[in-house]
């Protein structure tokens, strides 16, 4: 199951990110992650199975209905699921 998305190519590494030591990175939270090129954060929550479409992130969290063009790391809540994204260059 996906919770952490990393976008473009982040400006440190990415065990820096999302884990204490990069030991721990390899053990636990590289499965968790996925990488992608997608800017537009409604299509990233379907795609990764956090919201069922489009539509339902406009008509319920309208917070959510952003484009991810600027460098920036992001923490949000759907439900009881917790998302981390970085988004580099």
């Amino acid at each position: 199951m996906i919770e952490n998305i990393i976008i473009g190519k982040p400006l440190v590494d990415e065990y820096l990110l999302f884990a204490p030591n990069e030991v721990e990175w390899f053990i636990n939270e590289i499965r968790k992650t996925a990488w992608d090129e997608e800017r537009f954060l409604p299509k990233l929550l379907v795609k990764y199975n956090f919201m069922k479409s489009i539509s339902e992130v406009k008509r319920n969290r309208q917070d959510l209905w952003i484009t991810l063009d600027k460098i920036d790391f992001l923490q949000f809540k759907i439900g009881k699921r917790k998302i981390w994204i970085c988004v580099g260059e």
